[in-house]
């Protein structure tokens, strides 16, 4: 059994008004139905925000790796592209504008830092190549 806060207006199915009480929910097969939008969007916004932080954890780490092939970055590119198609297909009308915008934009600086340490590893490797084609 889960307490929630309802912290939109919302009236019960006689009419009393539940604005501040305690909505409790149960659940015994961890399936839970919210038909109101308004408490939907709640639940749902605070679900992707988890996996915001949780992707810019990942790629974080991933970005911080020692990899020399560059296959950190490549795999935090397509986090970041997976998280955005899941975002817009999904996710999107349940979210703020403003709240879309916060993420895409920390979520543009990660893509072009991988896309630049990305760069400088393919010139590393690059001039490592052609260096030894020099020697031989």
């Amino acid at each position: 059994m889960n307490n929630y806060l309802i912290i939109e207006k919302s009236y019960t199915y006689n009419g009393d008004l539940t604005l501040g009480k305690e909505l409790t929910i149960t659940s015994y097969d961890n399936k839970v139905f919210i038909y109101n939008l308004d408490i939907q969007k709640v639940f749902i916004s605070n679900k992707v925000y988890k996996k915001y932080l949780k992707l810019l954890r990942l790629v974080d780490f991933y970005l911080t790796s020692d990899d020399d092939t560059g296959t950190a970055y490549h795999e935090a590119l397509n986090e970041i592209e997976k998280f955005r198609q899941l975002v817009k297909n999904k996710y999107r009308s349940y979210l703020l504008e403003q709240i879309l915008k916060e993420m895409s934009l920390e979520l543009k600086k990660k893509v072009m830092d991988a896309k630049k340490r990305l760069i400088v590893m393919e010139a590393k490797n690059y001039d490592y190549v052609n260096e030894n084609r020099r020697s031989k």
